[in-house]
């Protein structure tokens, strides 16, 4: 599953939500498959949300829990691997935590950038980050809003492996033709039962996370504060 559209960085925007969604759909059906390997452009995995769609939310034109793109990757009924050659920002970096396993790169940035641009995360970032990470890291990520090469992030839950950018994909692969040699019902019953956990945490995250936006939202500041740190 390949995410390209270099006009706009890969951002989270209506369109990109709806054909996201619509390929797992199409692609949960196959009998055939085993893995699921979900890879973006070489220079940007995901840039995190439009400014048109961060409108949208700030507005009350569009709530994000009505995306539902977490729980489709976690119901995804085998194992999906994120290959993040990219960088990934934001609710880019929120969606890849919904995958099983993720290969980054050494050089690329990741980071959760919300507090810079005056909202809490979304997406289920409350729940998930802290299980991979631990809660004080997790802490660190969300409150500074820091951007960290992947090289820095090695060791620390996030990634599975933390590799130079050429050899990511490769080493995603690797993985996905290792578990492609188990049984499909093996693969599917183990992807259920180690997302199920998740799945319930993000439920109740995803909630918590709707208030927090609309006192966000609410506020004149945030208006601002995203226009001036904003970066196209």
């Amino acid at each position: 599953l390949h995410l390209d559209d270099p006009p706009t960085r890969n951002r989270v925007d209506r369109a990109l939500c709806q054909e996201l969604r619509a390929a797992l759909e199409r692609l949960s059906i196959e009998p055939e498959l085993k893995v699921l390997v979900w890879t973006g452009r070489p220079d940007v995995f995901c840039a995190g949300a439009s400014l048109d769609f961060l409108k949208e939310l700030s507005s009350g034109a569009l709530q994000v829990r009505e995306l539902l793109l977490p729980r489709a990757l976690l119901e995804f009924p085998v194992p999906v691997i994120g290959a993040l050659e990219g960088s990934a920002l934001g609710g880019g970096l929120a969606l890849a935590l919904s995958c099983e396993l993720l290969v980054a790169s050494a050089s690329a940035r990741y980071g959760f950038n919300f507090s810079d641009l005056g909202f809490t995360p979304e997406l289920g970032t409350t729940a998930l980050l802290p299980a991979l990470v631990g809660r004080p890291f997790a802490a660190e990520m969300l409150l500074a809003g820091k951007l960290y090469k992947g090289s820095e992030l090695r060791g620390r839950g996030l990634f599975n492996y933390v590799v130079p950018q050429a050899e990511v994909l490769p080493a995603a692969m690797d993985l996905a033709a290792r578990m492609a040699e188990q049984p499909r019902h093996l693969l599917v019953l183990l992807k259920e039962t180690l997302a199920l956990p998740r799945l319930r945490a993000v439920s109740e995250a995803v909630s918590r996370e709707h208030l927090m936006h609309g006192l966000c939202f609410g506020r004149a500041e945030t208006a601002a504060r995203l226009a001036e740190n904003y970066r196209r």
